[in-house]
């Protein structure tokens, strides 16, 4: 008679650290709530229905947020700052290449493109902005604050004036004006208003010209102290 074959024994299941058990819990409630937040709205999330899709005990959810609006700044922060940082790349490289027509064109389509991709998340980002007291308002403002900042170095670094506080503000005025071009029509292209986004960033490039003349105008009296976006 053949000898029977061993049989093999059940791979063993790498043991979890207390610490590691409780960041996996931690990034299960918030992909819940994530989840909730996009799909229901903000109005959905509690402390109970977010530990019940997450499929931990009410009790767990108090682990690791004091409170339901603890959990918002929390999801609200990691929502925005992953969207800030994709926007935070084009940016870059077109101050890499400044005479570069296509990064130039590519700085104005990549935020498009995010904002199209992530179009709940975005409506979110604008809604939460007009209440600001709500956590997630907190976030949105930030978020927004930010952007501008990033606008507001760029400009400075490719030689605008910043030497008095009317030119700072001027920078500012800049910055606001381009955040809501691409919000507007961002919102346009998802209402299917305006469906060709090279055609939209044609328009960007085209109302961007306008302010360049500042900086042309600042070549003319040069030698004015650098300032950082920390100074506007």
């Amino acid at each position: 008679m053949a000898d029977k074959a061993p049989i093999a024994s059940a791979p063993k299941r790498a043991r979890v650290s207390r610490k590691e058990a409780k960041r996996l819990t931690r990034e299960r409630l918030l992909a819940a709530a994530s989840s909730m937040l996009l799909s229901e709205g903000e109005e959905a999330i509690t402390a109970i229905a977010v530990a019940r899709a997450a499929g931990v005990a009410n009790a767990t959810f108090y682990e690791h947020f004091a409170n339901r609006d603890d959990l918002l700044r929390t999801l609200a922060d990691g929502l925005f700052a992953n969207l800030s940082q994709e926007l935070r790349g084009p940016r870059r490289e077109a101050l890499e290449a400044p005479t570069s027509e296509e990064r130039l064109r590519r700085q104005f389509r990549v935020p498009l493109e995010v904002l199209v991709a992530n179009p709940r998340l975005y409506r979110l980002a604008l809604r939460a902005r007009h209440q600001p007291a709500s956590a997630l308002g907190e976030s949105s403002l930030r978020l927004t604050g930010s952007t501008r900042r990033d606008l507001v170095q760029e400009l400075l670094d490719r030689g605008y004036p910043a030497s008095t506080a009317a030119e700072r503000r001027r920078l500012e005025m800049i910055a606001d004006v381009n955040i809501a071009a691409v919000e507007a029509l961002a919102l346009g292209h998802l209402s299917g208003r305006y469906p060709d986004i090279e055609e939209i960033v044609d328009v960007l490039i085209l109302v961007t010209r306008g302010t360049r003349l500042v900086r042309e105008l600042a070549g003319q009296t040069s030698g004015a102290p650098r300032a950082t976006a920390e100074d506007v």
